[in-house]
Formats: C-alpha cells, sequence, structure tokens
C-alpha cells in the first residue's frame, strides 16, 4: 500500500484491495471476528470481506450501495465528464457555489431535505474534499475506474456469505432505488432484514440518523442476528 505524497496515485482503486486493506487493518488490531457497518462503495467492499473471510465477520449492516446490473445515471456521466481536460477544476469551482451544490448534479439527488447539504455536510464533506488536492484526485480515479462488471458479479459474492445481513435503505433514494435493493435483498442468503427508513434519499445516517443507529443496533445486539 502506498503512504502519502505522490505514491497513492498508484494506489490500486479496485475493489478487491480494498478490501484486502480492511483485512490487513483488522489484523494490525488484533481483531478475529468483527462486524462491519457500511454504505455505498463501503458497503460493496465490506461484502467483499465477509465473502473472503467468512469466518471472521460476525454481522454485516449495509446501507443504500451497488446493486448488480443498474447504472446510476450520474456515474457514467462523470466518467465521460473527467476524460475532458479541465474538468476537474471546473467541477471544483462549481462545487463552491450552492446552486450546484442543490441540483441534481452536485448533491440535490443525495438528500430529502435540501437543507441538510449545507452546514455540517458542506463542511466535513465538501469544503474538506475541495481543500485536499490528494482526496479530491482520488474521487476522481474512483469514478473514472469503477468497475461495473465486478459489481454485477455480486449475486456470487453474496453466495459466500454467512454472516448475518441487515440492509438499511433510504426510501426515497434515486441512485439506488429501493425496489432494486430489496430485490437484490431478497436473493441474498445471509439477508435476514431489510428496514426502509423514510423522508430520506441515499444518506439515511445523515437524514435519520436515530433511526439508523436504532436499527443497527438492534441487529448487533441480538445473539440470534434478527433484525429485531
Amino acid at each position: 500500500m502506498a503512504h502519502g505524497g505522490r505514491g497513492c496515485e498508484n494506489t490500486n482503486m479496485d475493489f478487491p484491495d480494498h478490501a484486502a486493506r480492511v483485512i490487513a487493518f483488522a489484523n494490525e488490531l488484533g481483531l478475529d471476528r468483527f462486524s462491519l457497518l457500511a454504505h455505498d462503495t463501503g458497503a460493496t467492499i465490506a461484502r467483499l470481506v465477509a465473502a473472503d473471510a467468512p469466518e471472521r465477520v460476525d454481522k454485516l449492516v449495509l446501507l443504500n450501495t451497488e446493486i448488480p446490473f443498474h447504472r446510476p445515471p450520474f456515474i457514467p456521466q462523470y466518467q465521460k465528464l473527467f476524460a475532458l481536460p479541465g474538468s476537474a477544476g471546473i467541477t471544483k469551482r462549481l462545487l463552491k457555489t450552492k446552486a450546484y451544490r442543490q441540483s441534481a448534479r452536485g448533491y440535490g439527488g443525495s438528500f430529502f431535505d435540501k437543507k441538510l447539504i449545507e452546514g455540517e455536510f458542506k463542511s466535513l464533506f465538501v469544503d474538506d474534499l475541495l481543500a485536499d488536492k490528494q482526496k479530491f484526485r482520488g474521487r476522481i480515479r474512483y469514478l473514472t475506474q469503477l468497475d461495473f462488471e465486478r459489481i454485477d458479479r455480486l449475486d456470487a459474492v453474496h453466495a459466500k456469505i454467512i454472516a448475518p445481513t441487515l440492509f438499511i435503505w433510504g426510501q426515497q433514494d434515486t441512485t439506488f432505488p429501493v425496489a432494486l435493493g430489496k430485490a437484490m435483498a431478497d436473493k441474498m442468503p445471509s439477508c435476514i432484514g431489510f428496514v426502509e427508513v423514510e423522508n430520506c434519499c441515499f444518506l439515511p445516517q445523515e437524514e435519520q440518523p436515530e433511526v439508523v443507529l436504532h436499527h443497527t443496533l438492534n441487529f448487533l445486539n441480538a445473539r440470534s442476528g434478527s433484525a429485531g
């Protein structure tokens, strides 16, 4: 794994490499068994970890995440955009404007309550991203190198997972529609529950944190692995 400076430009961004880093991190912490709570691409990486190390993963809590054969419409658009010279700089300037952040091209599709885009989310996520050139380059590399064929093979990954799995999903999500998420969960042998959270989109942990925490703790604390 590359550390610091320009070495990170050569870090492999593929899902299996990220999963290997999670397992290596658990090894460094001396964790023989652990549970994972993950969202979006993190939840895809968590699924790979649970499939690669089934004896070590106790439970999975997965929030709005990639679905086999589903293409969020803005991802291919951004992949084409960032292939154009100067597009990264233009995008950074646009993200500094409230109108763009509130739009569907920005973060408008991620929130049921658009007011939440500003304030803490902007400070911790948007401003931090814009202030760190390495993070911004990493975000572009992730978008441009996203491997949809590997996502389409997630059903085979799911078949290897034995850890009881709970899905928590923002009901109004347009990035990963709840109906497609539910259909995926229904086919996953380890899934024991699918919770739809009202009045939130792609980020239920941001819009309804108390609801997400309630279901997560009930699930993790239950001996049987039931959703509670």
